[in-house]
Parts: C-alpha cells; structure tokens; sequence
C-alpha cells in the first residue's frame, strides 16, 4: 500500500484545539451525540451543519495554522518547495452510527489527477470503525483500517488506492480534515472539477501556492 505515518509538532499546529474553539466545545470526540443525521451518501457527505460551520469558519479560525503547517510540514514529505496545495482542506466528521464519506472510491474516479499527493490529518484518535480503511493491495479490495491520532499525518496516493469507511461503530466521533498537495513539476492545468464544491482543479481555485 502507498501510504505512510509521519509526526508533527501538535503543540506548534494544535488543529484539534482550533477547531474546539471553532465549535466552541470542549471534546471533538463527543460532536454530533445524540444527532439523528440520516447515513450520508456521495451526494451529501458534505452537507451537514458541521461542514458549513467549519467551511464559514476556515478563514477567520483555521487558516492561518493550516497555511502554516503546509509551507512547514509539506516540503519535508514532497522533498520539494515547489508544489502546490489544497486552498481549503476537506473536513471529515464520522458521526456515530454514520459514515464520514458516502462511498469507497478512489480520487481518481472524482475527476482527481495523478501527481497528487492526500494528507489525512485526524483531529480524534482513529482506530476500526471510525476510521479510514485503504486496500492493502491495489485493485484487491482489501481494506485495512488506519490507526492514527492527533499529531500523525497518514501520506497516501488516493487518486489510485481505494479507500472508504464503515459505519462508526467506536462510541465516539471521528474529526479529521484532509487536503491535496501536487509538485509542481508533475501539475497539470486542468479543467476538470471536485465532485463536491464544484471548483476547478487548478491553481487560482481548488489549489493554491504559497
């Protein structure tokens, strides 16, 4: 499998404790409780009050760590400044009883080019059923679960390797945001849009540079 684990200082890019203030609570693993929020499919996987609370939010309360963290963190993993990255990375909520993302699937088949490198940032600990589950083995559909939390980082090719989740399971919520970093020698000035927001993979709108 194409993926690995790497650490960050949490106390220099402290996300879970940006997004408690963002959410104004006090311990991510207990958002959405008692919700009944309907099992979310491809379709609405990123439509709940969670998303558009942490998407209104971004600018003013993630942004600055975030851009941070990208032009720190990223060029130790890409071996290479010259790359560029997400604008706004995708937030993830794994709601009890729910399913973070509508589907396994791999980037590739929502319009998501080769060259691109996923960072998986867990903002809970993460482990079985509320977490990411990759096949071990291209094509075969063998997934695993990862086992992550915060101040972890997982580094995959998504574009190529299945992924998913399952029904959670755990008792507690999963947070998570992940974003999208390609080299610039390998972009590619594209037309092509994300399936979710509709914004064109290029830099100027899906992606940026620092």
């Amino acid at each position: 499998m194409i993926a690995s684990v790497w650490t960050y200082d949490l106390a220099r890019f402290d996300f879970p404790a940006v997004v408690k203030r963002l959410f104004d609570i006090d311990d991510l693993s207990q958002i959405g409780r008692g919700d009944r929020t309907p099992l979310l499919d491809r379709q609405s996987d990123q439509s709940t009050t969670y998303h558009a609370a942490f998407y209104s939010g971004f600018a003013s309360s993630v942004a600055t760590t975030y851009r941070r963290f990208v032009a720190e963190f990223v060029p130790t993993v890409l071996g290479t400044t010259e790359f560029c990255f997400q604008k706004v990375p995708t937030f993830r909520i794994h709601l009890l009883g729910n399913v973070a993302v509508g589907e396994f699937h791999r980037d590739g088949d929502y319009n998501h080019a080769s060259g691109e490198v996923n960072f998986w940032l867990p903002l809970t600990k993460c482990w079985e059923s509320n977490s990411l589950w990759i096949e071990r083995q291209r094509g075969h559909g063998d997934y695993a679960p990862v086992q992550a939390e915060p101040g972890e980082v997982l580094v995959f090719d998504a574009v190529h390797w299945a992924h998913g989740n399952r029904p959670n399971t755990t008792g507690v919520t999963r947070v998570s945001f992940d974003f999208r970093c390609i080299p610039m020698e390998l972009y590619r000035e594209s037309d092509r849009r994300s399936v979710s927001a509709g914004r064109r993979l290029s830099i100027g709108d899906y992606f940026d540079v620092l």
